[in-house]
């Protein structure tokens, strides 16, 4: 997916609901489809913008002075998303969150609309920028009752390898919140090269399993899904070396085990797991994880833990 750049903007929208599942018939299945998201063209293409359906989301906190949109994030089961832990404590949200003094949402635009998220649980993974969330569904269901996730490698993308980094970009990170709000969001898809890999993690800031990759990611992608040559999920966007041709791209794998999820959605009288890891939870919650068995058991900080074995 990929075309040259548009002059016309595209415009999605939708309306926020405090309980959409009145919408649905009692008992109306729901399908959760694992998808591997393939690009096509070139850096500098343009990326529609619901392309990604509804997999890419556009992470905003919201308090009192406004609505903040600071980075992105990845759907990758139902209600549940992984991100980087630099963009949620950006400015002090994460603080304020925790306080009750912000609330967290995402916007994942689809082709021709728009579905909202409301975060209810973080978790932060130890030694990594990953993060956890748990969130609950605030617009109306697809007219399908169908939704998109991200297909899961345990794999260790090779240097030379493609990977392809994406996210939504605020063109204004702070909007004042009204009853009808108008978000400009620039999609971003580039490609680049694994340079490195750094199967230990690189430095203090990159602790974690992380890839050195040959493109410079812009603002706003951080936290954004980075896919492989094969369009599975791999990691997420950490940071870039401004006008170095540089990012650097943390593996996914800390975020299947070292955290835990806390399913809240669908609600009742939908089934849901107690809170597990994203490993634990996996197909049963409609989480598609390849090569889930890349762990075994170990001890992470005098704490029962399962350590991965990188394969390519």
């Amino acid at each position: 997916m990929g075309h040259r750049r548009e002059l016309e903007r595209e415009k999605v929208s939708t309306v926020a609901q405090l309980n959409p599942e009145l919408g649905l018939r009692r008992g109306e299945a729901l399908g959760f489809d694992a998808k591997r998201l393939l690009f096509e063209g070139s850096n500098g293409d343009y990326m529609p913008v619901g392309s990604q359906l509804g997999i890419l989301l556009a992470l905003s906190f919201r308090d009192d002075s406004g609505h903040h949109t600071t980075g992105s994030a990845a759907l990758v089961g139902p209600g549940i998303a992984i991100c980087a832990t630099h963009v949620l404590e950006d400015q002090g949200f994460l603080k304020k969150l925790t306080n009750g003094g912000a609330t967290l949402v995402a916007q994942a635009p689809l082709p021709g609309g728009m579905l909202l998220w409301t975060v209810t649980h973080v978790a932060t993974v130890p030694d990594s920028d990953l993060a956890v969330l748990s969130m609950t569904l605030s617009s109306d269901f697809p007219l399908d009752r169908r939704f998109a996730v991200a297909s899961i490698t345990t794999r260790m993308p090779a240097v030379g390898e493609e990977l392809t980094l994406t996210g939504l970009s605020a063109v204004r990170q702070t909007e004042e919140i009204s009853r009808a709000m108008n978000i400009e969001l620039l999609p971003g898809c580039i490609k680049g090269r694994v340079l490195e890999v750094y199967p230990e993690g690189r430095d203090r800031l990159l602790p974690s399993a992380c890839l050195a990759v040959g493109c410079e990611a812009r603002g706003g992608m951080s936290g954004g899904p980075v896919f492989d040559s094969r369009g599975f999920l791999v990691g997420a966007v950490t940071s870039a070396y401004p006008g170095a041709n540089v990012s650097f791209v943390s593996h996914v794998w800390p975020a299947l085990v070292r955290a835990q999820a806390c399913p809240v959605w669908p609600v009742d009288p939908y089934p849901r797991p107690p809170a597990g890891t994203i490993l634990q939870l996996g197909f049963k919650f409609g989480i598609s994880i390849e090569r889930p068995d890349a762990f075994e058991f170990c001890i992470h900080n005098n704490e029962p833990s399962l350590r991965y074995h990188a394969w390519q």
